[in-house]
């Protein structure tokens, strides 16, 4: 087995031990929590149920109490408006009926109103004579229903005077069939004690409804009953899974109205379920947390023989890269530090080495480039090429004078001229110096065209870009004038940048032909070997490369042909204004 699979065996035991017996003994600590958070959570849900419910009895009951008590400013009375109609039963006019109801309308129509809960509120008289009111969007009373006869108006007797509440059914009585909860309390004579009637309160069901008291609904069963007649009055029963049964933390609370009893009981284990998740979050985390420590044991391994590793791949990718080697593990003091920085100390010596050889190539480069410029006299050739032009001029030779000025001056353009970089006015002197030269030599056969604004020349440009060119149009496009009559020279600003275009109406390009230097074109710019020269020294591929290295990447020739309809050869340049027009001697 390696070291480093041992080291990280070892690390990995050391650190995920510890963490399995903390999240074991959190775990269960988490258990009991959540239980006695259950047991809590149960508590005040019940405790929310009963004060709920009672605050709505209480509502309720105090309508009923107002509607026992009330009278007006005349001290007129729902007991003496009651009464005047049981002293006679069956003896009072429609019109007496029809005064008792223009009463008590606007009572009940108040309560309505001020209590949501009430549907229609109604006096029931022992002879079965009904009257009330019910808000319009709910059903009422059958009038021709003798109330008298029903169970709950019996019950209702019995009670003396205590409130009844009937059960969530249908009942045949009201003019439809919905299902309804209604509240009835006696009222007797408080001097004969006899029954006067019954005043009967149609209330909605959502009373009852405890659903906003119960934060889980699938998991409490809660139930309103009668503990005297076992009637459960309300459940939640219907919104439980079918069978489900709930024997854990029974709660029993009395009413505010007697005998009526609220039971809340909870399933446990479904609520387990619902507080588990915070449980299974913790094995989660501890999870998580393990395979952190396990990817740390890893990195912490792997960072022990790290620099070793570091220093081999280093050491591989010199032969790609070059003799560079920058590490961040040079800083340290022990013995990985020594061997980085003797490491990289050899690098450099070596280094040193390679351009001190790299410089005496060049050196020697220049010397012969040197030595092969003095091999050619040039005040020799100069004063040679003056004296043959006066002699032509002597003679009226006039063509001999003109190619003899013009090509002096192209040796002086070529070798005399300070800088790598000229006025393009100065470049495109020259290349008309060559273009003089040539016009002769071929009678005439061909013209150079020239547009190029008076603004851009004294722009600063490489030397010896344009004339090549022309000469490569002139021999290679119109082929010594067999294919063409034209070379045009142009020049443009864009942006920042400076376009020169050399293009003819010769014979242009076969495809392979222009792919060919297209590729040669592409080809990463770079210095020829030493004492070897290119054929086409002089040709696209020098120039370009030429731009390309002094001006850097994005610069050079682009080349559009096509066969038979000529060539044009783009030269992109920065934009560089001249200070002062460059000598030239």
């Amino acid at each position: 087995m390696k070291l480093r699979h041992k080291v990280f065996l070892i690390y990995a035991f050391l650190a995920v031990i510890p963490m399995i017996a903390i999240t074991n003994f959190s775990y269960l600590r988490y258990r009991q929590a959540t239980y006695q958070r259950m047991t809590d959570f149960s508590d005040t849900l019940a405790e929310n149920a009963r004060t709920q419910i009672n605050d709505n009895l209480r509502s309720l009951r105090r309508a009923l109490d107002f509607l026992t008590f009330y009278s007006d400013e005349n001290e007129e009375s729902m007991i003496e408006t009651m009464r005047s109609f049981a002293e006679r039963p069956g003896e009072y006019t429609s019109y007496e009926i029809l005064q008792a109801q223009k009463y008590c309308d606007p009572v009940f129509q108040n309560l309505m109103y001020t209590n949501a809960m009430i549907r229609g509120i109604y006096l029931i008289l022992p002879d079965g004579l009904i009257i009330g009111n019910a808000n319009e969007i709910y059903s009422r009373i059958n009038h021709l229903h003798n109330c008298c006869e029903d169970q709950w108006y019996e019950k209702t007797v019995a009670l003396s005077g205590s409130p009844y509440i009937s059960t969530f059914t249908a009942e045949d009585m009201f003019t439809d069939d919905k299902p309804s909860v209604y509240l009835a309390k006696s009222v007797s004579d408080i001097y004969t004690h006899e029954l006067l009637g019954v005043i009967l309160m149609d209330c909605d069901a959502a009373f009852l409804n405890l659903d906003s008291a119960n934060g889980l609904p699938g998991l409490a069963l809660i139930s309103v009953m009668n503990s005297t007649t076992s009637e459960t009055i309300y459940s939640n029963v219907d919104s439980l899974p079918a069978g489900q049964m709930f024997t854990d933390n029974l709660h029993k609370a009395e009413l505010t109205i007697a005998p009526l009893v609220l039971t809340t009981s909870f399933h446990y284990d479904t609520l387990y379920r619902e507080f588990n998740p915070s449980g299974m979050l913790i094995l989660l985390i501890a999870l998580v947390c393990i395979a952190i420590e396990l990817i740390l044991c890893f990195f912490v391994t792997r960072g022990m023989i790290r620099p070793v590793e570091s220093l081999s791949w280093s050491m591989s990718r010199q032969k790609k890269n070059g003799l560079k080697f920058i590490s961040p593990y040079m800083k340290r003091t022990d013995e990985i530090g020594t061997l980085y920085n003797e490491y990289a100390r050899m690098l450099e010596e070596l280094n040193d080495s390679i351009h001190k050889n790299y410089r005496s190539k060049l050196i020697l480069l220049d010397a012969q480039m040197k030595s092969l410029e003095a091999r050619i006299n040039s005040h020799f050739l100069f004063n040679t090429l003056e004296s043959i032009n006066s002699m032509a001029e002597i003679a009226e030779e006039k063509d001999i004078a003109d190619m003899s000025l013009a090509l002096g001056n192209m040796f002086r353009y070529a070798i005399k001229t300070k800088s790598e970089l000229v006025t393009l006015a100065d470049e495109l002197k020259h290349t008309m110096d060559y273009v003089s030269i040539q016009q002769i030599r071929f009678g005439g056969r061909f013209r150079l065209v020239t547009d190029i604004p008076q603004d851009l020349m004294q722009e600063e440009v490489l030397k010896l870009i344009l004339q090549p060119l022309v000469e490569n149009a002139l021999y290679h496009g119109l082929n010594y004038c067999a294919a063409g009559d034209t070379i045009s020279v142009t020049a443009r600003r864009s942006s920042d940048t400076l376009l020169l275009t050399v293009s003819d109406n010769g014979q242009g390009m076969a495809p392979e032909t222009l792919a060919r230097v297209r590729n040669d074109l592409a080809r990463e710019a770079s210095f020829t070997e030493l004492g070897h020269r290119s054929n086409q020294s002089i040709g696209l591929t020098n120039i370009h490369t030429r731009i390309e290295l002094y001006y850097g990447s994005g610069y050079g020739l682009a080349v559009e042909s096509t066969e038979g309809n000529g060539t044009v050869i783009t030269i992109r340049l920065p934009l560089i204004r001249a200070a002062a027009h460059t000598e030239v001697h």
